[in-house]
């Protein structure tokens, strides 16, 4: 039998880094300085919608969310003057019109003029966070609600003694005076002057 030629290392190496670039679940890329992606793994395609055909076949820059474009392309420049993207995030545009975000980490090889990167799609944990900020809003909101409705002062339509914390019923003057600083001093309004006062003075004349 002949016995086949030993494989050597960089062949088992060369054929190891393909197999795990072909099956990583993040998305793993190569852009050149152009601005056009050189090599995508599968993830892409699980995760866009786009054929990689399809990712490669236009500036990267076009597939990301208009408002992050700049500071993207701010990231992008700084990598390849020698930087490193480390945890930058953004957002890419899928086939059905969505918009899924990725956190970043990218470096640079100067000699081929291309940038390595790993991009993590963090969308649902973006929502998670976007939802948990509503509900602390919601919170928020709801403590202040009750504040204000602490402040409001029970008062019987008849009697106009108001209700204390205690659940006892005061009236209006004593329930001021233990919680202020306020004296009362007692007089008599001119409505009250006509309708109370004045009818028993005119009994009295008439006696």
């Amino acid at each position: 039998m002949t016995k086949k030629p030993p494989v050597e290392n960089d062949e088992i190496d060369v054929a190891d880094a393909n197999q795990f670039f072909e099956v990583s679940i993040d998305m793993l890329c190569m852009l050149d300085f152009n601005g056009y992606f050189k090599r995508l793994n599968p993830a892409w395609e699980h995760t866009l919608g786009y054929t990689r055909e399809e990712l490669m076949s236009r500036p990267f820059i076009e597939f990301v969310h208009p408002d992050d474009r700049e500071r993207t392309l701010k990231q992008n420049a700084e990598v390849r003057g020698g930087g490193h993207a480390l945890g930058f995030e953004n957002r890419y545009l899928c086939k059905d019109g969505s918009f899924r975000w990725f956190r970043w980490n990218a470096a640079p090889s100067s000699g081929e003029r291309v940038i390595y990167s790993v991009a993590r799609d963090i969308t649902d944990a973006k929502r998670a966070e976007e939802e948990r900020e509503q509900l602390l809003h919601e919170l928020k909101a709801a403590v202040a609600e009750v504040k204000t409705l602490q402040e409001i002062l029970p008062i019987c339509s008849y009697c106009r003694r108001v209700r204390d914390d205690q659940n006892y019923w005061d009236t209006v003057e004593s329930y001021v005076s233990r919680h202020t600083s306020t004296l009362f001093s007692h007089s008599i309004c001119p409505s009250c002057m006509k309708t109370h006062v004045e009818p028993h003075f005119q009994d009295s004349d008439r006696k």
